[in-house]
């Protein structure tokens, strides 16, 4: 099971503590050099294939990690694109992968983008090649809307879209995962250490209750992610039902972690002044990329309409 004590994660939140999550006004963060030079959009790729080794748990951890640090970066979406084109990207710093073109994630910053389309053939284009329209999601990050207007690079050997966007969203799911884990740490924090009546509020029942309930839909995602990368390393047929189900439930513990997070802060977590901002925001933007919930659960629909009920719960928990 993916936790946040492994030894990947602990090394993670070393190589991010102390970082401020603001980052200077249209430009990436300044750490994201630091994260390139350790070669963590590299993880999970073969170091035959120009990656830096490891498994895809492992850079799920780096993923999970980040996002619980507050820090926006690329990370996710050029750790795909290293999946996809591998040592083929030698000569672009920044290539952002995505299945459409209507809120490409760090366009504006991108070398390239590759995009892999649901009908059309995938490409890669360069910078030059797009008209970029500035735009942003909830968490303030880049979000693009794209036209090519130049010549791109046929990608034939690329994977499927619906490969793509299964990987995608398993990181997606393992960044709400992070996100959400940041969230529960600043509400434990705050509720252990805020007094009321002479004592902490986690004395009182219902802000221990609700705080227990957060921790149990982490549980469940950390479960449900774990098993979705498994999937996707060891048995490819079960990764797009077990994705499915990760993304599902990682969307469900955004929505129920952020909003129990505001009501224990009371009015500090609201401001911008309080870091808890930084994470929950990332939670509401997050939660419906990749694939929203009802998209993601009507592919569980037609998986359990495909095979049966019985070789659904197979592929959930086998």
């Amino acid at each position: 099971m993916s936790t946040e004590n492994s030894l990947i994660t602990r090394v993670a939140a070393d190589v991010l503590s102390g970082v401020d999550p603001e980052a200077p006004a249209d430009a990436l963060h300044p750490v994201w050099p630091t994260l390139v030079e350790l070669g963590w959009p590299q993880v999970g790729v073969p170091e035959e294939r120009g990656g830096a080794g490891g498994s895809l748990h492992d850079l799920v951890e780096l993923v999970a990690a980040t996002a619980a640090s507050g820090v926006s970066v690329p990370l996710l979406e050029v750790a795909v694109s290293r999946w996809v084109l591998g040592a083929e990207l030698a000569d672009a710093p920044l290539v952002v992968t995505t299945t459409g073109l209507e809120a490409v994630p760090w366009a504006r910053h991108a070398s390239h983008v590759l995009v892999r389309p649901e009908r059309e053939p995938a490409f890669l284009a360069e910078r030059g090649a797009l008209e970029v329209v500035p735009g942003e999601n909830l968490a303030g990050e880049p979000r693009d809307a794209v036209r090519v207007t130049g010549a791109t690079t046929a990608l034939p050997d690329a994977p499927s879209h619906e490969e793509v966007l299964a990987r995608a969203a398993l990181l997606k799911a393992a960044a709400l995962l992070g996100a959400a884990r940041g969230a529960y740490r600043h509400t434990r924090e705050h509720v252990t250490q805020r007094e009321q009546f002479g004592r902490p509020l986690v004395a009182l029942k219902p802000v221990a209750s609700s705080l227990a309930e957060m921790r149990v839909h982490l549980v469940a995602t950390e479960a449900a992610v774990a098993r979705a990368a498994r999937g996707h390393e060891e048995d490819p047929d079960r990764a797009l039902a077990a994705t499915a189900a990760a993304k599902v439930t990682a969307a469900r513990t955004a929505t129920s972690v952020a909003r129990a997070a505001h009501q224990l802060h009371g009015a500090m977590g609201v401001t911008r002044e309080h870091p808890l901002h930084h994470v929950t925001r990332k939670l509401w933007a997050w939660r419906d990329e990749s694939g929203t919930e009802r998209s993601w659960s009507a592919r569980l629909g037609r998986a359990a309409l495909t095979g049966g009920e019985a070789a659904l719960w197979d592929h959930l928990t086998a």
